[in-house]
């Protein structure tokens, strides 16, 4: 793992000089994980975060009833844990790896000891935290006020914004997870999610094969999405 590379790939870590990156090198250290392993529990001692350099990783709260909620999928690039920091708390969520992951650690302390002396990375600490806090406000409001095909819709909808491509008359994209934890991470079962989308093709709004889907009436779905449309 090249930790110079990783470093000015990461969100956090936009705009620093060499030197800075240079600090920061000497504070991370490289760790590796397996698909499928657990990297810290709800309720872990924070100490420290993550930097995603290959890989992604889940992340997750459990239900009283042991149900997943998924929070949100970090990929390659972004920090996660990273609430630890000037809180020194407790990690609020579990962190399972995703796939064969590789990663940056920086110890709570040492990061600490870097801030301090660097405005433009404390700037950036916020700018990345602030936008984690919009994206769980727009995830409760999703969970708590619209139903799930209105939750489905605006799931397409922003995969077509973040990566879909134009096929003909329609745009395709591709599902970034299964259906389970589709359904993990807009609060319902995955046989729901099922119908949802057998309702959608069966009215033409989108096509599928396999994880692909082709969103064929991008104004239809956004009235689904707005919950202007059943």
């Amino acid at each position: 793992m090249d930790k110079m590379q990783a470093l000015k790939a990461c969100q956090l870590f936009t705009g620093l000089p060499e030197e800075n990156l240079k600090e920061l090198n000497s504070i991370a250290v490289s760790k590796r994980f397996g698909r499928g392993e657990l990297i810290f529990s709800d309720g872990d001692v924070g100490e420290g975060f993550y930097a995603i350099v290959n890989g992604r990783v889940k992340l997750f709260k459990l239900g009283p009833d042991g149900r997943e909620q998924i929070l949100h999928f970090a990929s390659n690039g972004e920090p996660f844990g990273e609430v630890t920091l000037f809180a020194g708390v407790s990690y609020p969520a579990f962190a399972r790896a995703a796939t064969d992951l590789d990663v940056l650690f920086f110890r709570r302390n040492d990061f600490k000891a870097l801030v301090s002396k660097d405005p433009q990375l404390s700037l950036n600490m916020i700018a990345i935290m602030s936008y984690h806090l919009r994206r769980f406000a727009t995830l409760v409001e999703e969970l708590s006020l619209k139903d799930v095909p209105a939750r489905v819709a605006r799931h397409l909808l922003n995969l077509a914004s973040e990566r879909g491509c134009e096929v003909g008359d329609c745009i395709e994209v591709e599902l970034d997870v299964s259906k389970t934890e589709l359904a993990q991470k807009l609060g319902t079962i995955s046989e729901t999610i099922s119908r949802t989308l057998g309702k959608m093709r069966s009215t033409g709004i989108i096509d599928t094969s396999g994880r692909k889907v082709r969103i064929l009436d991008v104004d239809m779905l956004e009235e689904i999405a707005s919950g202007l449309r059943k």
